[in-house]
């Protein structure tokens, strides 16, 4: 008896080769798909990581208010949010009718922060900010000295608890990059990384809007405290911050 044997015929033949050309034809078409998606994932990581960070949250103060910042002060008067450059955002905002409330409109947008008193204090206005790229912080500043001329001093007077004393005369306008921390009142060298702004003596008695800005890239990895310090012990001087931002460094 003989064995059966299997044959294919031609066109068996040409159909299962059509086959399986189909499969690897569909293999080679789900691996390239499978290395283009990988390369897009990596392109866009790539691009992601050189994009503007996120927007530093109400650095333009455009809520209307101090959302995301931090202020304290010794003796009278405040930093607050300001519209209108005439007009005190407060209606005691003024230490007398010869030195009345005249700053810059806001530089940027609708809102902006200002120092506002009816005696002398110490103002402090502050924000953490974390640091994880080579960014750079721009910021933009004013002042209005109306009565008296800028003074040179190294410090804001002297701080115990709730109490603030300051000799002589000190009219003074700052924005450090400090770590956080220091005392929030603190100009220990060891403490204070940078100086963005500050009024020196001889300055003019009004000044800005003007652009200011840092390279972050020393502290990056770091989280550092951006602190806008104004003091006046013998009139009125009113000092004000906006468009506070940070963009990548090229």
């Amino acid at each position: 008896m003989s064995t059966p044997t299997n044959t294919t015929t031609a066109s068996e033949h040409t159909a299962q080769s059509s086959l399986h050309g189909w499969r690897r034809w569909w293999l080679w078409l789900i691996l390239a798909l499978v290395i283009a998606g990988a390369t897009v994932a990596f392109v866009l990581l790539v691009v992601s990581g050189s994009e503007d960070p996120p927007i530093l949250s109400n650095g333009d103060f455009e809520t209307g208010d101090l959302t995301g910042w931090s202020t304290e002060s010794w003796g009278n008067g405040e930093w607050l949010i300001y519209e209108d450059g005439t007009t005190p955002p407060e209606p005691w905002a003024s230490d007398m009718s010869s030195s009345e409330f005249n700053v810059p409109d806001p530089p940027q947008g609708q809102y902006a922060a200002v120092t506002v008193h009816t005696y002398k204090g110490a103002r402090f206005l502050y924000r953490d900010i974390e640091v994880t790229g080579p960014w750079v912080l721009h910021a933009t500043a004013f002042y209005q000295s109306p009565l008296l001329e800028i003074s040179d001093r190294p410090d804001f007077g002297s701080f115990s608890g709730t109490t603030w004393n300051a000799e002589g005369t000190n009219q003074q306008f700052r924005i450090d990059l400090i770590d956080p921390e220091a005392e929030i009142h603190s100009v220990a060298a060891s403490d204070v990384y940078a100086t963005v702004f500050g009024t020196q003596a001889g300055d003019p008695r009004s000044d800005g809007p003007t652009s200011v800005a840092i390279d972050l890239s020393p502290w990056e990895g770091q989280t550092i405290r951006l602190r806008a310090t104004q003091v006046d012990t013998a009139g009125a001087l009113y000092a004000g911050i906006d468009d506070v931002r940070l963009e990548r460094s090229d």
